[in-house]
């Protein structure tokens, strides 16, 4: 019988460390998960259409800045995770912040004209804004999903 060498012992510890590492990164991914899916959910049964309702935009913006604060709380410690969730909290910050907007903007009485149409104008500047969110949130959802589930 052989003595196993050095090599062997160090080759057995670093599968064993890369092992725990995706490990890791699988239970953090699944927190990662859990939580959007989680925070969208409650966002979308709390005001499943907000329509022309200033309190409705303000209950969306108050869900996505909770979301926003469970992900801060997540701190994921493998780096690429760690960028993707920090797009997705970035994006979270962003429809919060419109939405907010979008609901005190509604709230405005126009009396005049031109205070409707800057009112309109106002709010159709924020629908684009809101619109363009939506593309941002594809490609964060595609790089959470890349590296969570790479391919």
């Amino acid at each position: 019988m052989r003595p196993v060498g050095a090599r062997a012992i160090t080759l057995l510890f670093l599968s064993g460390t890369l092992a725990c590492g995706a490990v890791k990164r699988v239970h953090e991914c699944e927190r990662v998960i859990a939580t959007v899916n989680e925070g969208l959910s409650e966002l979308y049964l709390q005001v499943p259409d907000a329509g022309a309702s200033p309190a409705a935009y303000s209950a969306i913006a108050d869900g996505y800045a909770a979301l926003g604060r469970k992900l801060d709380e997540l701190a994921p410690s493998d780096t690429a995770l760690a960028k993707a969730v920090t797009s997705y909290r970035e994006l979270t910050q962003r429809a919060a912040e419109n939405s907010r907007a979008y609901g005190q903007a509604l709230s405005k009485p126009a009396r005049s004209r031109k205070q409707r149409r800057e009112k309109e104008a106002q709010l159709s500047r924020l629908r684009a804004d809101a619109q363009s969110d939506v593309s941002r949130e594809t490609q964060a959802v595609r790089k959470l999903n890349g590296v969570c589930h790479p391919q």
